[in-house]
This record gives C-alpha cells, sequence and structure tokens, in this order.
C-alpha cells in the first residue's frame, strides 16, 4: 500500500523515517497515539499494528483522505481502535483535553512552531513526540537561506526544534535521514 500510495504522488513518510517511527512504537509501546497528518492512514495502521494494545486520534483537513484512511482501518482490522477529527489541526490541537503516550506530527510545517507547546502539555509523562520533515528540504539547521516562499515554513519548524531541545523537560534527537526526523521524549511535567 506505501508502494502503491507513493507511486500516486501521495505524501507518505519516506522509508528509512518510517522505520524509525515503527522502531520508535515499538520501544514505546504506547497505548494512546495522537496522529496530525493521517493521509491515507497508512503510517496510523503501522503504528496500531505495532502497538496493539495502542487506539490512535487523528486529524485531517481532507475529506476524502478521511474516508480513505477509514477505508484502510477496515482493511487491516484496527478501526475499532482509530478515530479521525476531520478538520484544521490549527483549531482541533487546542481543543484536545487528551493525554497520549504518542505524538506523530506529520501535518502543515508552517505551523509546527504553533502546535509545540499544545503537543508538549498533551504528551504523558514519558512519551515521544515524533516529527518528520524538520530539516525541510535541508534549510533548517543551516545557514542555507530559504526562497520566499518556504521562509514562513523554515521560521516554524526552527521555533519547533528550539524549543523541544531547550525545554529542559524534554530530550530530543534531531536525526539527519531523509527530510528530518526529531524524537522527542517527555522526561517529567
Amino acid at each position: 500500500m506505501r508502494k502503491n500510495a507513493k507511486d500516486r504522488g501521495e505524501p507518505i513518510l519516506r522509508d528509512k523515517s518510517f522505520e524509525l517511527l515503527v522502531k520508535t512504537v515499538k520501544e514505546k509501546a504506547p497505548k494512546s497515539i495522537l496522529e496530525i497528518g493521517v493521509n491515507e492512514g497508512l503510517s496510523g495502521i503501522a503504528m496500531l499494528l505495532t502497538a496493539k494494545d495502542a487506539h490512535l486520534t487523528g486529524i485531517e483537513i481532507d475529506e476524502e483522505k478521511v474516508l480513505k484512511a477509514r477505508e484502510n482501518y477496515r482493511a487491516f482490522g484496527v478501526e475499532d481502535r482509530a478515530k479521525i477529527f476531520l478538520g484544521d489541526s490549527s483549531e482541533i490541537i487546542p481543543l484536545l483535553s487528551g493525554k497520549y503516550d504518542f505524538i506523530f506530527l506529520d501535518g502543515p510545517k508552517g505551523h509546527y512552531g504553533e502546535y509545540c507547546d499544545n503537543l508538549i502539555s498533551a504528551l504523558n509523562f514519558g512519551g515521544v513526540l515524533f516529527a518528520d520533515n524538520v530539516l525541510y528540504r535541508g534549510y533548517v539547521g543551516k545557514d542555507k537561506k530559504a526562497p520566499h516562499r518556504h521562509a514562513t515554513i523554515k521560521h516554524s519548524i526552527e521555533n519547533f526544534l528550539d524549543r523541544v531541545t531547550n525545554d529542559e523537560r524534554l530530550k530530543t534527537v534531531v536525526y539527519e535521514i531523509e527530510d528530518g526526523v526529531s524524537v522527542t521524549e517527555k522526561l517529567y511535567e
């Protein structure tokens, strides 16, 4: 399914980042997962198949993607452990009342900085915030100037990384694989 989605041009998690996601979920064995940017549900399915006792809450703005994700959840028998909110994550994230053991951030890159405080608050002690695309096309973390159309995204991701790497409650590792992945563990409240 991942190959098929990639062949159709769907923005799916790249292979090495996907492997790291599955490995991290396996190590942490979360019970509650929040996924921002569900797309067709393929990463969510992998997380739910890896963490057999987990429940997933997803956020996706595209109604067609939500329908496809639900269809894919059914195909893999995880539909009873996954729910999706249809809408803009900027509006939904501040309204979430639950706490999560694992948060997978792969939504709109220009909002990573905006989401940061809410996501850290929603993360349980010992939980992990796994963020994709944190080196955004090689513009982040270097003195490389981003084209004007990418400047807002670069700034947002740099803001996000600054906050997760300089918050003493958190331990963050940035992996320079593909488009960059950060894995942040919440050490204490």
